[in-house]
């Protein structure tokens, strides 16, 4: 499987965006999904890079992407529904569709 990437981006006056970078990573974090954490702040090719893979010349961090598929992004709270539902993410368990807390 490859490697997923979160774009995310360090610098920012945005509380939206940092609430769903933090979002996305916790979420990620507590089902134990590895992951490469891009800093597109750090470059503008970098930038340039999670917008061409969204297709989307004015994307915005958070943005996911597994290889070459462009997984979305800006997520406010839809992960979340992801991981209820057990879902998997372009390739990643998040949870087992047979999980219940009842069990």
């Amino acid at each position: 499987m490859s490697t997923l990437k979160v774009y995310s981006t360090s610098v920012t006056g945005s509380r939206e965006i940092k609430s769903q970078q933090s979002e996305v990573t916790r979420i990620l974090d507590g089902k134990n999904i590895k992951y490469e954490l891009v800093d597109i702040s750090q470059d503008n090719a970098l930038r340039e890079e999670m917008r061409a893979k969204a297709g989307n010349p004015k994307a915005i961090p958070p943005q996911i992407v597994n290889g070459d598929h462009y997984c979305g992004g800006s997520w406010a709270g839809g992960l979340g529904v992801l991981v209820g539902s057990g879902a998997v993410l372009c390739g990643a368990v998040l949870m087992s569709p047979c999980h219940s807390p009842h069990n």
